[in-house]
């Protein structure tokens, strides 16, 4: 600031005495020098009364308008661009002035303060651009997080929407960064490569945390499932999900335990989805019987009782009782009936299994156990057979034996 200040009036003095040396012209006396700088300040001014006029076109004449459109994404991109757009406005008409007012001056552009003047232009310029184009982007985000998400319940973890804001924060900076040194002549090359260099030890030391969060992405924009839903890993691990974090998913236990699993081992797992595509849910249950049970009254029974529970549905399929094979103990049947919500299947089940025992009890109908039949056979009962013992190999046999 100090070297800029000192630049400004060596520059101030040195045009001082241009003006003072320069003849004059024009039929008032004024010096070109002179006549720069007053269009200078005429463009000044406009770049000024632009900036209002852009303010007032986007507050009384953009905006109405957009807010009485169905969507709400014309009017976040208006209201994010509004500041911006001004700003943009007064520096482009500020720079095409003083290229225009001291064309022809070589005391104002060979003096070292335009190049400084003329450089925090551009710079300013940029900037400008560039919270310009991130307004917008952001305009997007914001859109579709509270308009498209809310509208096909899709679920957008507000960690992803800050990590895509700073993500593209980073971008649009790097971009301007980019463009300014190229403006400048600075060579950025051995910067992008130790950037790069930084970045992949960076990746390699936490790559499981970047695995992670990919993940947890993947898991946003596929939705396997949401917050809410039960859900059943491979392991058997059954629970409601509570969160889909930034690294971790949790979820809810039966035990009201909290289970946080990684989102990298989530989204290579199967996972069932109880809630998936609705919150129906079918009910598979064994049943055995004694052997010499009459098996069409059995399941005559057994279709009474499903169709007799309220809320045992009869859609998308009517109960059934099927006769699946020959225990070792029993007859083994398999009812199959569906439930409107699989959050009361257990209580649907308890009810349904005593209201079956109660009939079964009533119909004289057994529900057999495993048994074993053991016979056991006395010693006596066993024939003993007499050892005859066979003389060595090549031995004559003994006197009095008989072969």
């Amino acid at each position: 600031m100090e070297a800029l200040a000192a630049a400004l009036a060596s520059f101030g003095s040195r045009a001082a005495r241009a003006e003072e040396a320069a003849p004059t012209a024009g039929a008032l006396g004024i010096s070109p020098l002179a006549k720069g700088w007053i269009w200078f300040g005429v463009w000044l001014a406009g770049a000024v009364v632009a900036s209002k006029v852009v303010h007032w076109v986007w507050d009384h004449a953009l905006l109405p308008v957009a807010r009485r459109t169905k969507t709400t994404l014309d009017v976040g991109v208006l209201e994010a661009t509004r500041g911006p757009m001004r700003w943009v406005m007064f520096l482009a008409l500020t720079e095409m002035g003083a290229k225009a007012s001291f064309r022809g001056l070589p005391s104002v552009t060979d003096h070292p303060a335009w190049g400084l003047f003329q450089g925090a232009l551009y710079v300013a310029l940029v900037l400008g651009g560039t919270g310009l184009a991130y307004g917008v982007v952001h305009a997007v985000m914001d859109w579709y997080s509270h308009d498209v998400a809310a509208r096909t319940k899709a679920h957008v973890d507000s960690q992803f929407l800050v990590l895509f804001r700073k993500l593209a924060k980073f971008v649009f900076f790097f971009i301007a960064a980019t463009i300014v040194f190229d403006h400048f002549g600075v060579q950025i090359t051995g910067l992008l490569a130790t950037a790069g260099v930084m970045s992949l030890a960076i990746a390699f030391a936490a790559q499981e945390t970047i695995a992670n969060m990919i993940s947890g992405f993947v898991l946003m924009i596929d939705r396997p499932f949401k917050p809410g839903d039960r859900i059943q890993f491979g392991s058997g691990q059954t629970g409601d999900v509570l969160d889909i974090g930034l690294r971790s998913t949790r979820v809810l236990s039966f035990d009201n335990t909290v289970i946080t699993v990684p989102n990298a081992e989530i989204a290579k797992a199967q996972i069932i989805n109880f809630s998936a595509p609705d919150a129906q849910f079918k009910i598979r249950a064994p049943l055995g019987v004694a052997y010499g049970t009459d098996l069409r009254k059995a399941k005559a029974a057994l279709l009474d009782v499903l169709n007799a529970h309220p809320e045992v549905r009869g859609e998308p399929a009517p109960p059934a009782v099927f006769f699946t094979g020959f225990g070792e103990s029993a007859l083994e049947l398999m009812l199959v009936y569906w439930v409107g919500d699989y959050h009361d299947q257990f209580r649907i089940r308890d009810e349904v299994n005593m209201a079956i025992k109660d009939r079964f009890e009533a119909e004289g109908i057994e529900i057999p156990f495993p048994q074993r039949d053991l016979h056991i056979r006395s010693a006596a009962e066993i024939p003993l057979r007499r050892e005859v013992r066979q003389p060595p190999a090549g031995s004559e046999p003994a006197a009095g034996s008989q072969t």
